[in-house]
């Protein structure tokens, strides 16, 4: 497709194609579009994410071929670019990097129809499929409606991550059936602590993925990695990570409890509720709350004991997908 003679800078609103010429105005767009967003609490304090990009990083993107600029599309007013809908272009894999729109024009459809002027260029390209490159946090009701408008779904919703935070908790003994004891990590525990890790939540790990992992953070503490035992033997597994970013200590801290499960043969005690009280006390008691920890929907045990212990869902995140005509 001819790229289109440059815009006039009049009043009219209208889509245009985007072109590399509009990077510098487009990063500004994006920074301030996505401002609000950069004050929520992460949804993941153990892998937080990347820090957001300042403009001069978003240009490296916005202004090089890594876009599909067929499928990108901004909208104009009066001359000024007030929305964008911005597509990459990378091997078979065809989706929206960026999509944002100024506050003083929200609620106006201009995402949508970048969105749509996008599609209808990708349909007409051969593509098939397109996503969300990154996931969306379902606190951002708008993105998540808009999508769902548009015809996007979630692959699997039930399977989604979602985060659930315990605001507040006051530590409590534990009450383990007779026969039961919890103790804390040892270095020695690591194999069996990796078989139980393994039979409860699948898959064949050994004891170096524990170490990549978890061994050499700074913030790894055995005394908060807790192992439930039943004649000597491991049967039950927990860990709270009292988490301190140096990049945002303020944002960047808090508790997180990982790696809850207990064997198959030993359910149905409420060992798994021990073992979560275990873990928010070592949190509460060092002064890491709130708690915070990420499950799936699926799992309706675990997330309605969770709920029994004083968490609530706050965010679910996930790719959408839309199959075009």
């Amino acid at each position: 497709m001819p790229s289109k003679a440059p815009r006039e800078r009049d009043r009219a609103m209208r889509i245009e194609r985007y072109e590399t010429t509009m990077a510098r105005e487009v990063a500004e767009l994006i920074v301030e579009g996505f401002a609000e967003h950069r004050q929520k609490q992460p949804k993941n304090l153990l892998t937080p994410p990347a820090p957001w990009s300042t403009a001069d990083e978003l240009l490296a993107t916005l202004g090089s071929d890594a876009l599909h600029l067929d499928v990108s599309h901004v909208a104009v007013d009066g001359g000024r670019i007030v929305s964008a809908a911005i597509a990459p272009q990378s091997g078979e894999q065809r989706g929206w990097w960026r999509i944002a729109t100024l506050p003083s024009h929200r609620r106006q459809g201009l995402a949508r129809a970048c969105m749509e002027a996008g599609e209808s260029a990708a349909a007409m390209a051969g593509i098939e499929v397109l996503q969300t490159w990154a996931v969306v946090d379902s606190r951002w009701e708008a993105a998540g409606g808009l999508l769902s408008s548009l015809g996007y779904e979630l692959e699997d919703p039930e399977r989604r991550n979602i985060t659930m935070v315990a605001e507040s908790w006051t530590p409590r003994p534990l009450t383990l059936p007779e026969g039961y004891e919890l103790q804390t990590l040892r270095i020695e525990d690591l194999p069996e602590w990796m078989e139980v890790r393994n039979a409860v939540f699948g898959g064949d790990a050994g004891t170096e993925w524990f170490e990549q992992r978890f061994l050499n953070r700074p913030d790894f503490d055995p005394e908060t990695w807790f192992t439930l035992r039943q004649e000597g033997r491991i049967i039950g597994i927990a860990s709270a990570l009292c988490i301190e970013h140096e990049r945002d200590p303020e944002m960047l801290r808090g508790g997180q409890i990982e790696w809850v499960g207990v064997l198959d043969s030993h359910r149905g005690k409420h060992l798994g509720e021990e073992l979560v009280a275990a873990c928010l006390n070592a949190i509460a008691e060092r002064g890491f709350l709130p708690a915070l920890l990420l499950t799936q929907p699926y799992r309706v045990p675990a997330v309605t004991l969770y709920e029994k212990l004083g968490f609530r869902t706050v965010a679910g995140w996930h790719s959408w997908t839309k199959r075009l005509a």
